[in-house]
C-alpha cells in the first residue's frame, strides 16, 4: 500500500515536472518569470556591478535567446530601469518603440519593480536594428 502511493506520487511529480518544462520552453513570459524566481538575486547582483549610464540608458544583460540556422536570433535581455518607465509598455502587452530602448520591440515583461524582460524581434538585438531602429 505505502509503495503504490509512493509510486503514484513519483508519477505525478514527474508529470508535473514535465509540464512545468513544456510550459517553460514555449512561453516565454511564464519562463522569465521562473527564472527570475530562482536566480533574481544573482542577476540583481550582475546588472548592479555594471558601471553607471547616462541617463534614460538601460543597464541590460542577455537573459534569454534561440534561434535556428538561416532564420536568425532572437534575444530576450533583462532590462533594469530604476524609474520604471517601462512599467506602460510592460501593462500594455504589445509590442512598440519604448523610451530607453534602441528598437522596436516584441514584449515587455515585469518581473518586479524596476526589472524587465524585454523580447526583442528575430534578426534585432540591443546593437542591430532592424530598419535602423
Amino acid at each position: 500500500m505505502v509503495v503504490r502511493r509512493l509510486s503514484m506520487f513519483s508519477l505525478m511529480l514527474l508529470f508535473v515536472g514535465i509540464a512545468l518544462y513544456v510550459a517553460a520552453s514555449f512561453n516565454v513570459a511564464f519562463k522569465s518569470h521562473m527564472r527570475w524566481l530562482l536566480f533574481s538575486h544573482s542577476y540583481q547582483h550582475k546588472l548592479s556591478a555594471f558601471p553607471a549610464l547616462n541617463a534614460g540608458d538601460f543597464r541590460h544583460i542577455e537573459w534569454d535567446g534561440w534561434g535556428f540556422p538561416g532564420a536568425g536570433n532572437t534575444v530576450v535581455y533583462l532590462v533594469y530601469d530604476p524609474s520604471n518607465s517601462l512599467q506602460a509598455a510592460a501593462a500594455s502587452q504589445r509590442p512598440g518603440k519604448y523610451r530607453g530602448l534602441p528598437c522596436e520591440v516584441y514584449s515587455v515583461n515585469k518581473l518586479q519593480s524596476s526589472y524587465y524582460a524585454v523580447q526583442f524581434y528575430t534578426g534585432t538585438d540591443w546593437q542591430h536594428c532592424v530598419g535602423g531602429g
